[in-house]
C-alpha cells in the first residue's frame, strides 16, 4: 500500500505544476493556488455530475474568480486535456501493438483521435486567428439581432485566446510533454501497486493498457465520480490482460474506491487550508454564477 500513497503524493503536485506552466507568464497563478484549486476541483469531480469540478477549479485559480480570469483558466484546462488525450492515445496504440484488442478498443481510439485532434486544431485556430474568429462571431450576433452581446463575447474570446499563449517556445512544450509523461507514469504505478496490494499479479504492460482505457473512459461526463462508467471500462481493460471478469471487476472497484477516497480526503483538507467549507464553496459558486449572468446581460455595467 506504500506505492499508492507515494504515487498520489506525487501526482497532484505534478498536475498542479503542469497546469501552472500552461498559464501565460503575466497572469500565472502561484503553485500553491494551483494545488488548492486542482485538489478541490478533483474532489468536486467525484461529488458532482458531469465533471463540474474541472470548471470549478478555473474559478478558484484566479485571485478574484472573475469571468475574464475563469475564461483564461478554461483555456489552460483545454490545453491540459489535449495533452492528456494525446498521451492516452499513445498508450492505447501501445496496447494495440502488444495485445490483440477487440473492435471496441479500435473504435475508442478512433473517437479519441477525432475528439482530441479536432480540439487541437480548434485551439490553434483560436490562438492564431483570434481576430478572424471575433469577426465571425460579430457577424453571427448581428444576423441574430443580438449585437448588444458582441463586445462581451469579444472580451471572452480574447481572454480565452490569451490563456492559450502560455506556450511560447518548443522548450516550454517539451517541458509540458515531459511532465505529462511523468503524470501518467504515476497513474500506471498506482494500478500496479494496488493490484499487488490485494495479491493480484498485473504486469506493467497490463497497467499501461488499463490506465489508458480508464483515462479515456473517465473523461466522459457521467455520474459523480464516473460511477458505473469507470467500472465498465476498467473491467473490460483488465479482461484484455487475461484477468477473469470477476477479478477484473473486483480490482476496478478497489482502484476506483482508492481514487475516490484519496481525492475526496485531499479535497476536504485543501478546503480547510483555504479556510472554506462545502457550504461556503457552494455559496461562492452560486454568487459568481449570478454575477456572470448579470455580466452577460445586455446593458450590464462594467462587464469586462
Amino acid at each position: 500500500m506504500l506505492v499508492p500513497f507515494i504515487v498520489f503524493s506525487l501526482n497532484l503536485p505534478l498536475r498542479a505544476w503542469r497546469w501552472q506552466l500552461i498559464f501565460p507568464a503575466q497572469s500565472r497563478p502561484g503553485f500553491r493556488s494551483c494545488v488548492l484549486a486542482l485538489g478541490i476541483g478533483n474532489m468536486a469531480n467525484f461529488l458532482l455530475p458531469g465533471r463540474a469540478g474541472d470548471v470549478a477549479r478555473c474559478t478558484l485559480a484566479g485571485p478574484t474568480g472573475s469571468l475574464v480570469e475563469s475564461t483564461r483558466a478554461l483555456a489552460t484546462l483545454a490545453v491540459e486535456k489535449v495533452l492528456d488525450g494525446f498521451a492516452l492515445i499513445g498508450m492505447v496504440l501501445f496496447s494495440i501493438w502488444t495485445l490483440n484488442p477487440p473492435p471496441w478498443v479500435l473504435g475508442l481510439l478512433r473517437t479519441a483521435v477525432l475528439i482530441f485532434g479536432s480540439a487541437l486544431v480548434l485551439l490553434v485556430f483560436v490562438r492564431f486567428r483570434t481576430r478572424s474568429l471575433v469577426g465571425g462571431v460579430r457577424r453571427v450576433f448581428r444576423w441574430l439581432h443580438l449585437s448588444s452581446f458582441e463586445e462581451r463575447f469579444d472580451g471572452l474570446l480574447t481572454s480565452f485566446a490569451d490563456g492559450l499563449s502560455g506556450i511560447p517556445s518548443i522548450e516550454q512544450l517539451l517541458t509540458l510533454v515531459l511532465l505529462t509523461g511523468m503524470i501518467w507514469i504515476t497513474e500506471i504505478s498506482l494500478i500496479w501497486g494496488l493490484s499487488r496490494a490485494i495479491g493480484m499479479t498485473v504486469t506493467m504492460k497490463s497497467s499501461i493498457v488499463a490506465s489508458a482505457i480508464l483515462g479515456l473512459g473517465f473523461m466522459i461526463p457521467a455520474a459523480p465520480g464516473g460511477l458505473g462508467t469507470y467500472e465498465l471500462f476498467g473491467t473490460e481493460a483488465f479482461k484484455l490482460a487475461g484477468i477473469p471478469a470477476s477479478s477484473a471487476l473486483a480490482l476496478t472497484v478497489v482502484i476506483h474506491s482508492w481514487v475516490f477516497v484519496a481525492n475526496v480526503v485531499a479535497g476536504f483538507a485543501l478546503l480547510g487550508i483555504k479556510g472554506m467549507n462545502l457550504s461556503q464553496l457552494r455559496r461562492q459558486f452560486n454568487e459568481q454564477r449570478m454575477v456572470r449572468g448579470d455580466e452577460l446581460q445586455p446593458g450590464a455595467r462594467g462587464s469586462l
